[in-house]
């Protein structure tokens, strides 16, 4: 643990604590720094590989699973390129046998056909709307001082949408580049935005990220066997961790709190049986608004911006402006239609697990069509999101 934990503490961390360390030392009186900073580059993958490494540590000492006998399935588990990049986070237990198992060495035509499904529905989902959305939320993100308060909702709502469309995008190629090797990858999104309540969303969104905090530090806290307290104490650590593992930036430590906060606020009101809301659709709204508030401080490159920002969607700037003069009208055409696909597809559609993919002709032409449409605007993409983590 300790090793593992170092090396990515090292890499990820080093400089972000070195700043914080040397500001404090010079909001104190002292000169020069003690601590030096490094122009370290994130080797690709760490914090997937770290984390898979470590769940498979804590297995094993917790005696839940055996050790591997086969170093080269291990190896192969921790560095399956699929998702080393971006995730899904999985775990050595549901990967290991398989790479072990003879027959996911031969050709299944099932899971080629779903494999292909997965892929370009994800590849569509990055292409068609992540992207959309990012070629006007980018620039504005870039200039949150001059946004109007029309624009500054627009950055909030596209982003929210454009990184569930680009991560879940990202996660769906992933599965379907599993399957096309006969290896099963878990779902790491169920539909989000369709959330009642902070806990819910936690259940549905990066799935397999929530289910390794809350098995491999929620519990190892003492998780809600350690008094009320403790159970609200161990809530907010845990996000707060989750949103330090993002980045090291306050602005991530800030998102993880504030979700942390909400969960422990939901569970509060649980044990001592406060009825909340029965209209589930303002409960699915209020949840969205918030999740879209926290998705400001997860954007911004500061946490001075991210107030910036949202002090112009509470409308708290003095001057209340309504313009979209910023946003690039080349592009304006092409981000309101793929925010309004974005919106249906997250809140009224099925997601890709809940799909039937039969194979016939009639969907075999339509992906590849999709497919070829995705392939017109490969010289605009922008870099997966979930990359930088």
């Amino acid at each position: 643990m300790t090793a593992n934990l170092a090396i990515l503490g090292f890499f990820k961390y080093y400089n972000f604590f070195a700043d914080s360390l040397n500001g404090v030392f010079h909001l104190l009186g002292g000169s020069g720094t003690p601590l030096p900073g490094f122009n370290l580059i994130l080797p690709i993958g760490i914090s997937f590989y770290t984390f898979q490494s470590m769940s498979y540590v804590i297995d094993v000492y917790r005696r839940t699973s055996d050790a591997h006998a086969h170093l080269l399935e291990f190896a192969s588990y921790v560095t399956l390129f699929p998702h080393q990049i971006s995730g899904p986070l999985v775990r050595h237990n549901t990967i290991v046998p398989q790479l072990e198992n003879s027959n996911t060495y031969f050709f299944h035509s099932e899971n080629f056909w779903k494999g292909v499904c997965f892929f370009i529905f994800g590849l569509a989902k990055k292409m068609l709307i992540a992207d959309r959305i990012a070629s006007v939320v980018d620039p504005l993100v870039a200039n949150v001082a001059t946004l109007s308060n029309t624009e500054a909702w627009l950055a909030m709502i596209g982003y929210t949408m454009q990184l569930y469309f680009d991560f879940s995008g990202y996660s769906d190629m992933a599965v379907g580049l599993g399957l096309l090797m006969n290896i099963q990858f878990p779902q790491n999104f169920n539909s989000p935005y369709k959330s009642s309540s902070i806990t819910e969303f936690w259940q549905r969104w990066h799935i397999s990220l929530s289910s390794w905090l809350r098995d491999y530090l929620y519990i190892s806290l003492g998780g809600n066997r350690v008094g009320v307290l403790k159970t609200y104490r161990n809530l907010f650590l845990t996000m707060l961790i989750g949103g330090l593992w993002h980045g090291a930036n306050w602005t991530y430590v800030i998102w993880g709190g504030f979700h942390g906060a909400l969960l422990a606020f939901e569970r509060l009101l649980k044990d001592n049986g406060v009825k909340t809301l029965q209209n589930k659709l303002i409960k699915r709204l209020i949840t969205f608004f918030l999740v879209c508030v926290g998705w400001v401080f997860f954007r911004a490159a500061s946490v001075s911006e991210a107030f910036v920002w949202l002090n112009k969607v509470f409308f708290l700037n003095s001057n209340l402006n309504w313009d979209i003069t910023l946003i690039p009208l080349k592009h304006k055409d092409r981000f309101f239609l793929a925010l309004a696909v974005a919106l249906i597809a997250a809140f009224a559609t099925k997601n890709t697990w809940e799909r039937k993919f039969q194979p016939n002709l009639i969907r075999a032409i339509g992906l590849a069509i999709l497919f070829v449409i995705c392939l017109t605007y490969m010289g605009e993409e922008s870099p997966f999101l979930y990359f930088q983590f």
